[in-house]
């Protein structure tokens, strides 16, 4: 293994979301020469998230998801230390690592994602397939078409998805066009909310289109019902009610992995580590942490969407050489408004900008033009 060369900083990225992948392309494409390179990931593969329900809906390949971290790494002339990090030591400037001896770092960032919110409900770990790792998902859904095709030739098959956001409604439709092309005519799938309506936060003509689309297609949309157990045939609600299923996918939002909180550092109330502006953690000036795993002080509404990942990755690339330099920061401020299109599986998709939604085949083609352009940057040639 190459040594380090102690005359020069030490930068170690921890995961590979959807900014630190913008990072390693601009490394890769302009070296920081100052600086030698650790990239601490799981797996050498990142998956996209803006094109899992395209996959579910078997509309992509699993390799079209897949980002080569391991290859952007190499090209950025990085180190690559292929295991989980289980703690930051920011006494001694160390990231703590699985199976492996310890990351020391002078400049670090993370973006290790979140997990799946809810996953404590009884029974929600052993009979659900939960949204998050992605990775996870990719590799269930294949067993679930598998197991829906087999049950189809005897009964009928039932998908309850949990959870009403953009990532709810987005399964619930992918997977209810992905089995109907699989043979499953005799299946329901059943959209469960413990909020009022659906797809809050977001303008309620979105979700009128939703519904609408729902009572065209084996899609039922139940609101203000709150699990409160996975049985392996049945889910339990709050209200005493309880419904039969065969599959259960659990999207109910973000939870935060308990790196930052283990490891001593701000973080929000719901475990998230807490940055400033110029993406750094609270207190802590050589450590950034960007993505789904923190919540910015200014901004703590922001939600945990990819769209916000994607564009902290300038900025995060900006920062690194800039301190790395003695240089100025920038400012990383959230967009207010943000384009959202949600794919329904059957060649169309809906989306809302400014207040307003629209719907249609146009908006699926519109999607499918971002999510490609997006995964074109980040192709190895060479």
């Amino acid at each position: 293994m190459k040594q380090p060369d102690r005359g020069r900083k030490r930068l170690a990225l921890v995961g590979g979301g959807h900014t630190h992948v913008q990072v390693l392309r601009s490394f890769g494409t302009r070296p920081v020469d100052d600086a030698e390179l650790t990239v601490v990931i799981p797996s050498p593969l990142a998956i996209y998230s803006g094109m899992v329900s395209g996959f579910v809906a078997d509309r992509y390949a699993a390799e079209e998801l897949a980002i080569d971290v391991e290859a952007l790494a190499r090209r950025a002339r990085a180190r690559v230390v292929m295991t989980s990090a289980l703690a930051i030591d920011t006494n001694r400037h160390r990231i703590m690592v699985e199976g492996r001896e310890a990351v020391p770092y002078d400049l670090a960032s993370v973006n290790i994602g979140s997990t799946v919110a809810g996953l404590g409900t009884p029974g929600a770990r052993e009979h659900a397939i939960p949204s998050r790792p992605i990775s996870g998902l990719v590799e269930e859904i294949d067993r679930l078409v598998d197991r829906a095709r087999d049950s189809a030739r005897q009964r009928g098959f039932r998908v309850v998805v949990v959870g009403g956001g953009a990532g709810g409604v987005e399964l619930a439709f992918c997977v209810e066009h992905r089995l109907r092309r699989e043979g499953c005519t005799s299946l329901d799938v059943l959209l469960v909310n413990d909020g009022s309506r659906l797809l809050a936060g977001y303008p309620p003509s979105l979700a009128e289109r939703v519904e609408e689309h729902s009572r065209r297609r084996a899609v039922t949309i139940r609101n203000g019902r709150r699990v409160v157990a996975v049985e392996p045939d049945v889910v339990r609600f709050a209200d005493g009610a309880s419904t039969a299923q065969d599959a259960v996918i659990w999207v109910t939002g973000a939870a935060s992995h308990p790196l930052f909180r283990d490891s001593g550092l701000p973080v929000d109330d719901r475990g998230f580590a807490l940055t400033r502006p110029t993406l750094q953690v609270e207190g802590h000036e050589e450590l950034f942490a960007v993505g789904d795993c923190a919540t910015l002080r200014e901004h703590p509404d922001t939600p945990k969407a990819g769209v916000y990942a994607v564009r902290q990755g300038p900025i995060l690339s900006h920062n690194l050489r800039a301190l790395l330099a003695g240089h100025p920061l920038q400012a990383y401020i959230p967009q207010r408004d943000f384009l959202t299109l949600l794919n329904l599986g059957d060649g169309t998709a809906v989306g809302t900008k400014w207040g307003l939604s629209f719907e249609g085949r146009w908006v699926m083609e519109l999607k499918d033009r971002i999510d490609r352009r997006f995964m074109a940057r980040f192709r190895i040639t060479s």
